[in-house]
C-alpha cells in the first residue's frame, strides 16, 4: 500500500503581519483565518467571499455599459439584475421607485438635528429610513414620516401611527414632546 495516500497534506499558512501561523476559527459569519497570536495580533483572512451572489437566469438583454449579457442574480439584499461581466463591470439595473422620486424632500433629523433622514434597504431590503450622518447618528425609523405639525410643539414631522376611516393617529418626532394627537380625514 501508498503511504503518501495516509501523510498530512495540510498546508500552514503565516500572519503576513507577525508571521505566526494562521488558524482555522468560527465566527458568526461563517469560517475564517485568524492569527494564533490573537489578541496581540488581530489579522483576520475570510475564507468564503462575502459578497457571493448566485446566478439565477440569463436574460436576453445586454448590458449598456460593456455589451454583455444581463443576469437575474440573487444577492445579500435580494434579487437584482446585473451584468455577466462582474467584476469587471459593475452595472446593476435599478427601477426608479416613488421612494427614491419623492425623497427630494429633506425631513431633518430629530435625534442630531444635523443629517436629513434618507430612505435606506436593510439586509432582508425592506426600507427603512435613517440619518445621512451614520455612524454619527444611528436615528432610524421604520416607515416614512409625514409633514404634520404637531398641536403642542409645532414641529413639522410626524409618523402615522394608525389611520381609520374618521381620523388619522400620528406620534410626533421631537425627542422631548413626543406627541400622540389625532387629525381628522
Amino acid at each position: 500500500m501508498n503511504c503518501s495516500l495516509f501523510q498530512r497534506t495540510k498546508q500552514h499558512e503565516v500572519c503576513p503581519e507577525c508571521g505566526s501561523p494562521l488558524q482555522i476559527r468560527h465566527g458568526k459569519k461563517g469560517l475564517f483565518l485568524g492569527c494564533s497570536a490573537f489578541p496581540k495580533c488581530e489579522y483576520l483572512k475570510p475564507l468564503q467571499a462575502q459578497y457571493e451572489s448566485k446566478v439565477l437566469k440569463e436574460l436576453d438583454a445586454l448590458c449598456p455599459e460593456c455589451g454583455k449579457h444581463l443576469q437575474l442574480k440573487q444577492g445579500s439584499f435580494g434579487m437584482f439584475i446585473g451584468c455577466s461581466g462582474y467584476p469587471d463591470c459593475h452595472f446593476i439595473f435599478r427601477e426608479e421607485t416613488e421612494q427614491e422620486t419623492e425623497s427630494a424632500e429633506k425631513i431633518p433629523c430629530p435625534d442630531c438635528g444635523k443629517g436629513d433622514l434618507v430612505a435606506r434597504r436593510g439586509r432582508q431590503g425592506k426600507t427603512f429610513y435613517g440619518c445621512n450622518r451614520f455612524p454619527h447618528c444611528k436615528f432610524t425609523l421604520p416607515v416614512k414620516p409625514q409633514q404634520q405639525p404637531c398641536p403642542a410643539c409645532g414641529n413639522a414631522w410626524a409618523v402615522l401611527k394608525k389611520e381609520t376611516e374618521t381620523h388619522r393617529t400620528f406620534l410626533c418626532l421631537n425627542k422631548k414632546c413626543k406627541q400622540i394627537f389625532e387629525t381628522e380625514i
